[in-house]
């Protein structure tokens, strides 16, 4: 997992996202650590969230040590309020793979800073 967040964050950064917070304790049991990325490109201060997400078939979730069982990673313009994707949010999984999967999510992201710039 820590390879997965290594990679994530030298891209988010060579995209022109930078790391406002990262709350990473008393989250409900599906997200693992929340990312508030701002936007270093135009628009400036634009905001997204990245969330890492909990395999919902983990049977003991109350004992998961952080870090364990994570599968995903969304992007979203608000911050998950639940399980349930918020809309324009887009998800890849972190699994064997995935970095096959990152330039669409850095797509995503992108379209969402757009987005921010036509408000």
């Amino acid at each position: 997992m820590q390879a997965q967040k290594t990679e994530l964050f030298e891209q988010l950064s060579a995209q022109g996202w930078s790391f406002a917070e990262v709350e990473d304790w008393q989250l409900e049991w599906w997200a693992d650590e929340i990312w508030l990325l701002e936007s270093t490109w135009s628009p400036v201060g634009s905001r997204a969230y990245l969330t890492f997400l909990v395999d919902p078939m983990v049977e003991d979730w109350q004992h998961r040590n952080k870090g364990e069982s994570v599968w995903a990673a969304q992007v979203s313009p608000s911050k998950p309020e639940s399980r349930t994707s918020p809309p324009d949010s887009f998800v890849i999984s972190l699994n064997q793979g995935w970095q096959k999967e990152l330039p669409a999510l850095l797509k995503h992201l992108s379209l969402l800073r757009e987005k921010n710039k036509a408000a």
